[in-house]
């Protein structure tokens, strides 16, 4: 069944332009046709039906029980990726029910941003993530941040940091625990020229506990993906 986060105010339901567009004309809504629809305030999910075409009104019809977020807030920080692998790893980590995507730039980031550049790009990062948490049914959409090195990570910390770090391939390194003792839980993945040694002291400096994510090097993208499924199984088993 097709998700839209909506308004909702005195029990009446406000879609975006582009949400009543692909409700009326992409999926050819009908009257009596059943959706859910998520406040976007209260993060609260409600089966609801479309009670008239022209005008759109949508009427709600009683809340969802079933939630479908972890019990723990995840950030991922991603280093600047070339390509659409920004964009892969938002809609990706936001179907692993992450809270928070901050790209940051790397000293050996291929790609570089300005300020001005994210800006430019942020609705487009947030659309792919409004979608993504729409066709995985979740109450929230993850924020999208971007600091311009990575200094700017530390005003996103979690409860614990995790640092997945090439040299660390091969190593076994058991987090279940440490996850279970904090509420909140982070990971940083670095750019596809490694972290710099510089980067990597500052991280461990700010109290990241460094993580093998195997015995093969991954691409920044699959590092992402791989650690992301780890942490959500983690918390849902």
């Amino acid at each position: 069944m097709q998700r839209y986060f909506v308004d909702i105010v005195n029990n009446i339901v406000s879609l975006s332009n582009d949400d009543i567009f692909h409700l009326t004309k992409v999926m050819r809504a009908k009257v009596s046709d059943n959706i859910e629809v998520v406040d976007k305030v209260t993060h609260k999910a409600y089966l609801a039906f479309v009670d008239s075409i022209n005008p759109l009104r949508i009427q709600i019809q009683e809340p969802i029980v079933k939630e479908s977020e972890l019990d723990k807030d995840v950030t991922i920080f991603f280093a600047l990726a070339k390509s659409d692998k920004n964009e892969f790893v938002i809609q990706k980590a936001t179907e692993l029910g992450a809270k928070r995507v901050v790209l940051f730039q790397g000293k050996r980031s291929v790609v570089k941003f300005s300020n001005s550049d994210f800006a430019h790009k942020e609705a487009r990062y947030m659309n792919i993530a409004k979608e993504a948490s729409e066709q995985c049914h979740r109450e929230y959409i993850p924020e999208i941040k971007y600091v311009d090195s990575i200094k700017g990570v530390k005003g996103y910390l979690e409860d614990i940091n995790l640092l997945a770090y090439e040299l660390e391939a091969g190593k076994a390194t058991d987090i279940e625990n440490e996850i279970a003792k904090h509420q909140s839980v982070s990971v940083i993945i670095g750019p596809e020229g490694g972290f710099d040694e510089g980067e990597v002291n500052f991280l461990k400096e700010l109290g990241f506990k460094s993580i093998s994510l195997g015995k093969r090097i991954l691409r920044c993208e699959t590092a992402a993906v791989y650690a992301l499924s780890v942490i959500s199984y983690l918390l849902e088993k």
